[in-house]
């Protein structure tokens, strides 16, 4: 049967290239994520499942599912004004195909997209950690950047669901699975710090996080991450969505490694069981 080797959960600061392109290989943001990429390559996954949100480059209001995933042959991006390459990145087809329709059997009402680009959510993670690698992707979109939100409880469950399709597709195909986001993140809202366009203003809750990730406390994660508590961790804080979908498919599982930026509000988690 086929199977999830690793998770794995990043940041996707839209600046970042320009950062490190910047600062140079030996900088704070290229070492961090070049950690992860080596645990990528060293897990040799044939494909990897990467959760982000959109942020109204790909869907807008007038067509924004909760959950969504891309199936196709291939996807470019980005699509939004990030400074970095434009790439082409190899979609994995079917395996796109089989969790959708393994996901809706499962009643997770998923919509899908055939014709779609990505913005800098799910290409600064290709940038720093598979531009070289070129794992075939399956993009998965969770609705995390205006309300109302999914529960935390869905985001949970709807990553169990994925590991539940993966394993009963036939096949020895090895499968990584990544969420995306920031755990507090105000952009271009009243929270932002004064005289930017952004800002961290809820470093307490980043902590919180950290220290419920470090020690598995997933259910208790769950039961914090309240949509209003979610709301005070700024405008888009409801990226751990995307990290409690990760979660959800890996299970109750402690990092080998887990690297917060908390005044940034974000983390780099590594969770591998090799």
């Amino acid at each position: 049967m086929a199977e999830i080797v690793a998770g794995f959960g990043v940041p996707h600061t839209p600046v970042f290239p320009s950062v490190v392109k910047r600062n140079g290989p030996d900088c704070e943001e290229a070492l961090l994520f070049a950690e992860v990429r080596q645990n990528l390559e060293a897990v040799k996954a044939d494909a990897l499942i990467l959760i982000s949100n959109d942020h109204f480059n790909t869907f807008f209001y007038d067509n924004f599912p909760l959950f969504a995933v891309g199936v196709a042959p291939e996807t470019r991006g980005p699509n939004d004004a990030t400074v970095m390459p434009q790439y082409r990145l190899p979609v994995d087809e079917q395996l796109a195909e089989n969790l959708r329709a393994g996901l809706i059997t499962r009643y997770f009402d998923m919509a899908v997209t055939q014709e779609f680009e990505l913005d800098h959510s799910f290409m600064v993670p290709w940038h720093f950690l598979n531009a070289e690698l070129r794992i075939p992707i399956v993009p998965i979109f969770v609705h995390a950047f205006s309300d109302p939100l999914p529960p935390a409880d869905r985001a949970w469950a709807l990553g169990e669901a994925i590991a539940e399709v993966i394993e009963e597709m036939p096949g020895e195909q090895r499968i990584a699975i990544m969420g995306s986001g920031s755990f507090s993140l105000e952009i271009g809202g009243p929270l932002a710090d004064p005289g930017e366009r952004a800002g961290t203003p809820d470093k307490d809750w980043a902590a919180h996080i950290k220290s419920r990730l470090e020690n598995c406390e997933i259910d208790e994660l769950i039961e914090d991450a309240t949509c209003e508590r979610l709301q005070r961790a700024g405008n888009a804080a409801g990226e751990l969505l995307n990290w409690l979908v990760m979660l959800g498919a890996i299970g109750q599982r402690e990092p080998i490694s887990f690297k917060p930026q908390v005044s940034h509000g974000h983390a780099f988690g590594i969770w591998r069981w090799d």
